[in-house]
């Protein structure tokens, strides 16, 4: 604790309110918290010295009471680190100051339009206070704004005229002062709600392929699509059982996530699509959401790459893959999951629970495909639980004319 800043203390103690909450962190909160009511701080004394140089005694001591309150404000956030009962501090106290001006001053024209500081006190409201408390503001400003305004003739007729000279420098003053709070707000929420929305597409990007993410946004359903022929492969660990016994829970999902994301990147390099992970089983298909022709050859490019990968730690697995027509789609209305279906996914899931370790087996439907391009040894007819007896062939390199698939 000794070694943290005045400002991870402070950030520490707040609790991101309102719509502010829910675009930025905490140490940036602090930040901003600490700019706005300085810099009206400084704003307000300004306007202090301007009002003294012009003889306004009365009118800038009211200006300086709100500069006073602001960074009194400030110093109690920074103490307590409520941030919502510095933005009500900051709304009463500059209301107040604001209406005063106005009528002391003899309303819209001649007070240099002080009643529209009103703005630049509602926005930042409405970051930080709920929904209900930002309308009363703003109804409370709406509902001053017209009583003034058939006030206006009156205001003007029962008070001395305001030098010229000083309306026509206060005009810009609340105009420039307006914006210089506004806008870096603005910029802010907007570079935020950028960040986000890419954040969210991100995540969802995670979870879907681009273009059934794409689908999904732009629709916001997708529709399951049936393929002619795609691969499929499935990969296990060997005796993870007992071997996870032996590991700390730690060094079990880092090892699976040291293999696991070795075996995403080699995805991306050959244009195959990570289905799913289940426990210490993996697995990926080729050909979807995007038809390829090179789906297999892709596919087995992938998996001697997994085997050769994972011969280098401490895992051991077995590997399956099957060709053939499957349909794809996306399930769930919360959880989405994009998923494949069918005969030739089951059997791709046979492949490798029949296979041996160290091994990568693959189905006939894949031999015939990739054949001429990769060196397989047959393994011969295996009796397979729910599919009979089927041919197999255990996929072992790539022929020199081979080349790896890319998408």
């Amino acid at each position: 604790m000794a070694d943290t800043t005045f400002w991870e203390r402070l950030a520490a103690k707040v609790e991101p309110p309102g719509a502010l909450g829910t675009l930025e962190d905490p140490m940036t909160i602090v930040k901003i918290s600490t700019l706005a009511p300085l810099g009206a701080a400084v704003l307000g004394a300004f306007g202090t010295a301007l009002l003294l140089a012009f003889d306004q005694p009365t009118l800038a001591w009211a200006l300086a009471a709100l500069s006073l309150t602001e960074a009194a404000s400030w110093v109690y956030f920074a103490a307590t680190g409520n941030l919502i009962g510095v933005q009500w501090i900051i709304v009463v106290a500059a209301a107040a100051t604001m209406i005063y001006l106005h009528i002391a001053m003899g309303g819209y024209a001649n007070s240099g339009g002080q009643l529209f500081w009103a703005i630049a006190i509602t926005v930042p409201a409405a970051l930080v206070l709920r929904k209900n408390q930002t309308v009363a503001i703003a109804l409370f400003f709406a509902v001053v704004a017209i009583v003034f305004g058939f006030w206006e003739q009156s205001l003007q007729a029962t008070r001395p005229a305001t030098d010229p000279a000083l309306m026509s420098i206060l005009f810009p003053i609340v105009l420039v002062g307006s914006l210089g709070l506004l806008v870096p707000m603005f910029i802010f929420v907007l570079a935020r709600l950028s960040f986000e929305r890419e954040r969210a597409e991100g995540l969802l990007l995670n979870v879907l392929p681009a273009e059934v993410a794409t689908e999904l946004k732009e629709r916001g359903r997708t529709e399951a699509r049936q393929f002619d022929s795609i691969s499929v492969l499935f990969a296990d660990i060997v005796g993870f059982t007992p071997l996870s016994a032996e590991m700390t829970p730690g060094d079990m999902v880092d090892q699976l996530n040291d293999v696991f994301t070795y075996f995403d990147e080699l995805a991306e390099r050959y244009g195959c699509e990570k289905i799913r992970t289940i426990g210490d089983n993996y697995m990926v298909a080729c050909g979807v959401p995007t038809a390829r022709e090179d789906h297999a050859t892709a596919l087995c490019h992938m998996a001697l790459g997994m085997l050769e990968y994972s011969k280098s730690g401490l895992l051991s697995f077995r590997l399956g893959i099957n060709s053939g027509p499957a349909v794809a789609g996306v399930i769930g209305t919360r959880k989405f999951q994009y998923d494949i279906w069918g005969d030739t996914v089951n059997t791709a899931s046979r492949m490798e629970s029949h296979g041996e370790p160290g091994r990568i087996q693959i189905a006939e439907n894949t031999y015939q495909l990739i054949r001429d391009d990769f060196i397989v040894a047959p393994r011969g007819p295996i009796e397979v639980k729910g599919k009979g007896t089927l041919n197999t062939w255990y996929l072992t390199g790539i022929r020199n004319r081979a080349t790896a698939s890319t998408a």
